[in-house]
């Protein structure tokens, strides 16, 4: 099922689903086996949100061999967290507040949790997990030399687009991930490549950090094509992957 998050004609939330580019409210509750309800629209005609609401997002970055500062020693992924107040929806705009430093998206593979994890092992690691969805970890550049992972980069009110749904029966095991700018595709890579697949990031979280229903981990953004590509106002930046859908979203700069 591809559960979304839609706003209605009284501008309230509801959850629903999509099948056959239909929008369909949903019948009990999302965490457990929903059913589909009544037509809602066309899914052209109906606005999608992001579809959950995390408490935290928590990302890992240097995922792929080829991203920047990737060493083949690494004994652990970097993780970063980006706060609930940085989650947007597929076309919603993306406003950059430091419009004096360089910004960029990464598309990423997000994995919505289900249920409480803690000290879960790898292979069982699914039954907690809702399914997949799509991210854009928008990120920008800090002051001083400081690193871009720390939370002026990363954690402004809009820096995480998520969406369009979440795909509870998706294969996240080996599909590509691309991100385009204006048409052009700038990143590339596939699941199957990343130094840390989906089922090992989200166990060994689970060891040490406690995971909660609805939240969401990025998985890492791929290497770039065409050597780094920073975003200008107005920019149409789409995260994609393979089988799963593409979430869109312009850039813009503060002010302008």
């Amino acid at each position: 099922m591809k559960l979304v998050r839609y706003k209605s004609d009284d501008s309230t939330a509801e959850f629903g689903c999509v099948e056959n580019n239909r929008v369909y409210g949903l019948i009990g509750d999302p965490l457990e086996e929903p059913g589909r309800g009544e037509l809602i629209g066309e899914l052209g005609s109906v606005k999608l949100l992001a579809p959950c609401t995390p408490r935290k997002v928590v990302a890992v970055a240097i995922n792929f061999p080829g991203i920047d500062h990737y060493t083949p020693d690494m004994k652990e992924p970097l993780v970063f967290l980006k706060p609930s107040t940085c989650v947007c929806g597929p076309g919603d705009p993306v406003i950059n507040p430091f419009p004096e430093l360089p910004w960029w998206g990464e598309a990423e593979l997000g994995v919505v949790i289900r249920h409480t994890l803690r000290d879960v092992s790898e292979d069982r690691v699914r039954e907690g997990v809702l399914g997949f969805t799509i991210g854009n970890d928008a990120s920008v550049g800090n002051v001083e030399g400081r690193d871009h992972h720390l939370a002026r980069s990363k954690a402004p009110d809009t820096f995480c687009p998520l969406g369009p749904w979440i795909d509870t029966e998706f294969d996240a095991n080996d599909c590509l991930i691309e991100a385009v700018q204006n048409g052009e595709i700038i990143r590339r890579g596939r699941t199957s490549q990343q130094v840390w697949r989906w089922q090992r990031v989200v166990a060994w979280l689970s060891t040490w950090m406690t995971l909660e229903p609805w939240d969401v981990v990025l998985t890492g953004n791929p290497p770039d094509t065409v050597g780094m590509r920073f975003i200008q106002h107005g920019d149409i930046y789409t995260a994609r992957i393979q089988g799963l859908g593409e979430l869109t979203n312009p850039f813009y700069v503060k002010g302008k």
